[in-house]
């Protein structure tokens, strides 16, 4: 089934990496604050490199995940 469409479970990856940070394969520092005036969007998080601004945050932004690991947590919410 080609066709099916794919979702990403946010919450679930985000928990995951708050229970075991070795979810995480790899990551990436970058400076990032929140925009709230409206100019480049409304209260997501922008992505400042170089960092531009005094109030941007240092993050650690995860870019892969070790995917077997998520799914052990999974099952294990699921079957405990």
């Amino acid at each position: 089934m080609k066709d099916r469409k794919k979702f990403i479970l946010c919450d679930e990856l985000a928990m995951a990496l708050a229970l075991d940070e070795a979810v995480s394969t790899s990551a990436v520092v970058a400076a990032c604050s929140v925009e709230t005036m409206g100019s480049l969007t409304r209260g997501q998080m922008v992505i400042r490199q170089p960092s531009t601004e005094a109030n941007a945050a240092e993050v650690r932004l995860v870019t892969a995940l070790d995917s077997e690991r998520v799914v052990h947590f999974l099952m294990a919410a699921v079957t405990d």
